[in-house]
């Protein structure tokens, strides 16, 4: 494809998340009427964003959730500029996968057809709205914003260009903390480690910057991650819904933001689902190590790792499978691995059309639609995550990456 082609290919593709965006646009969002609007306010107002307001995310989230406090006045004001602002990154998302994918036309078209694909499937626009925000949940939330960041860092780092992928990370990490899990696939071969440290410095100290700026603490948003209980959306909590269903005693309450399980033996099960994830990661990323040089493969363990990540927390929100869209979009396009992403978004979407069943005592509604949903989840972790051990226990030794110095 052709500078112009892509930039063309580009302008459609905008303007066809905008035709299907814009139109979804002022519905209720519970969370940006009930919790970024007044905290975004608030902190406007001069709270401090972590003693007063209880902010759980990293001090860089802050510009990104007070930033159309500032142009608006009221709560629904606010709530429409947000959602804009989310439109800017879901396009600019749209415009990074369009031009920076290289001249292939069949992985451009291929990954902007299953970014597309998987915020249609999330956004209402095709399944009937979630009962929790009748606002796509990719504009109710700002979870693009880190997608944004992995994705540019991902193919900067496909590129060689040791600071800028890092300093990208870094932003990532510094507005939603889970980007500092993909460091190490990023970190695998690379030869100017100097660079590496500098590039992430620069955000990093920004960010300390802010809390010192405001006179704030950020120890609470670590402490409130700390003390979150088992979800009701979690692959660990799926066995104990379907034994309710069966007759077993199993229950959800709110707590720290969602509704968690209440179960005998949740609370192994959340112990047991960190072991796993702490095992898996630590496999696919070892394994990831000792894999032979391939084109696209640090996307690929990037991927991996993020999947692992999201399949086997104890907290899983519908928007983190927003975290693996995009970069995943890229590594894989029209392969098998993301048609399992996009059965498990549609089935995420089913799920939150029936989440006032999860809230009023774990009924069929929800709970058969969200075990389908993370048997999908898991299957897509299996597919990305599997040629990754499987070529790393293949290979008899470790030897470097071949790598082009960044410049």
């Amino acid at each position: 494809m052709s500078t112009r082609t892509k930039a063309l290919t580009a302008v459609c593709i905008c303007a066809l998340h905008l035709a299907l965006l814009v139109g979804e646009l002022d519905g209720w969002s519970s969370v940006l009427q009930l919790d970024f609007g007044p905290g975004a306010e608030a902190i406007e107002s001069g709270a401090l964003p972590y003693r007063d307001q209880d902010l759980e995310y990293p001090p860089l989230s802050i510009p990104v959730i007070v930033a159309p406090a500032l142009f608006t006045e009221g709560v629904e004001d606010y709530q429409r500029a947000f959602e804009w602002e989310m439109i800017v990154f879901d396009l600019a998302i749209v415009a990074l996968l369009s031009l920076a994918l290289g001249s292939d036309r069949r992985r451009v078209w291929g990954a902007l057809g299953i970014y597309t694909a998987g915020v249609v499937s999330l956004s209402g626009v095709v399944l009937d709205e979630s009962v929790i925000d009748a606002v796509p949940l990719a504009l109710a939330r700002f979870d693009l914003v880190p997608a944004l960041l992995v994705l540019a860092a991902g193919l900067a780092r496909e590129r060689a260009r040791s600071a800028t992928w890092s300093a990208l990370l870094a932003t990532g990490t510094a507005v939603k903390a889970f980007p500092l899990l993909l460091y190490p696939a990023l970190l695998r071969g690379e030869r100017n480690p100097a660079r590496v440290a500098a590039g992430a410095s620069v955000p990093l100290v920004a960010a300390a910057a802010i809390v010192l700026a405001f006179g704030d603490e950020f120890g609470s948003a670590i402490s409130y991650h700390a003390e979150r209980s088992l979800q009701v959306e979690t692959v660990a909590a799926t066995p104990f819904e379907l034994a309710h269903l069966l007759g077993g005693g199993a229950s959800s309450e709110f707590g720290a933001g969602s509704f968690n399980l209440v179960a005998s033996g949740a609370d192994a099960a959340r112990a047991a689902s960190l072991v796993l994830l702490v095992a898996g990661y630590g496999l696919v990323l070892w394994a990831g190590w000792r894999r032979p040089e391939r084109p696209g493969g640090h996307l690929e363990l990037a991927t991996a790792l993020l999947a692992i990540t999201v399949a086997l927390s104890p907290v899983l929100s519908p928007q983190f499978l927003l975290w693996l869209l995009p970069i995943s979009a890229a590594a894989y396009g029209l392969g098998r691995e993301n048609a399992v992403l996009l059965i498990a978004l549609v089935l995420t979407q089913l799920s939150l059309q029936h989440y006032a069943e999860a809230i009023d005592g774990l009924q069929s509604g929800f709970v058969w639609r969200i075990a389908a949903r993370n048997l999908a989840l898991v299957a897509y972790a299996f597919l990305v995550c599997t040629p990754i051990v499987r070529e790393g226990l293949s290979r008899p030794s470790l030897r470097p990456w071949p790598e082009t110095s960044s410049t």
